[in-house]
């Protein structure tokens, strides 16, 4: 039966502040247990926010940089210089604070096509797996949206049901066109958090909780089309990280 952990704290500071302290112990766990811990991670605030305490001055020397590989869940399909770009947001802290063993790979979105760049990042996420000798993520810190979607997955699109790649191009997306990880790959995950703070998050926290409650015993794949993105994977455990803003008991 599946378990979600919701972790209730009042401001994202305190959010981001008690992640921190989580990250580096699953981290350094699975540094330990196999040498390497290779983490997934998407934009938005939650994670740029991780990522300044991560740097600070209390724990910076607590992370194991070196064996750490950062993979991108998903990116917008624009220029790296564009600021809606997931990686622009966070260039500040990976370039000037982090670090300099750290292993951070994002999606080139500087090429021709968003099929282009997707092929390539699915290319780029083999190679860290078969250097670390794992065949998936350990660990995938995901965010959602005030839709429902996650990662780079919206409900409709044709990349929800993709079983024979791990990273897929989004010409459906909201907005933009993106690059994203398929659910058959997160699936895979062994350790799976979400971070969903600000009141715009609230209604779709609610569904997607409510949602994974009503369908806690179907596995993920059969899951698509009857709930939101944000509540289709089906792990063991997941934790959701959340501020009062978005979570009422």
């Amino acid at each position: 039966m599946a378990q979600d952990i919701i972790k209730h704290f009042p401001t994202i500071e305190t959010v981001t502040e008690e992640m921190a302290k989580d990250f580096i112990a699953v981290t350094n766990k699975y540094i330990h247990d196999t040498g390497h811990c290779i983490v997934g991670i998407t934009g938005g605030t939650a994670i740029n926010a991780l990522l300044e305490v991560l740097n600070n001055n209390d724990n910076i020397d607590s992370v194991d940089w070196e064996h750490i590989f950062f993979l991108w869940t998903d990116e917008r399909f624009v220029p790296q210089s564009n600021p809606d770009n997931y990686f622009s947001s966070l260039k500040p802290t990976l370039l000037c604070k982090v670090r300099g063993a750290a292993h951070f790979l994002p999606i080139d979105t500087n090429g021709k096509t968003v099929l282009e760049a997707a092929e390539n990042y699915e290319k780029e996420v083999r190679t860290v797996l078969k250097r670390c000798q794992k065949t998936a993520m350990d660990l995938v810190i995901l965010d959602l949206g005030s839709d429902g979607h996650t990662a780079g997955l919206f409900a409709g699109s044709h990349a929800l049901r993709e079983l024979n790649h791990e990273v897929v191009p989004v010409e459906d997306g909201k907005v933009w066109e993106r690059i994203t990880m398929t659910f058959q790959f997160l699936a895979k995950t062994e350790t799976v958090w979400f971070t969903v703070v600000g009141d715009a998050k609230r209604s779709a926290l609610s569904k997607v909780i409510n949602q994974r409650w009503d369908y806690e015993d179907t596995p993920w794949d059969e899951r698509i089309g009857r709930v939101l993105p944000g509540a289709v994977l089906s792990q063991a455990t997941i934790t959701w990280y959340v501020d009062d803003a978005a979570y009422k008991k």
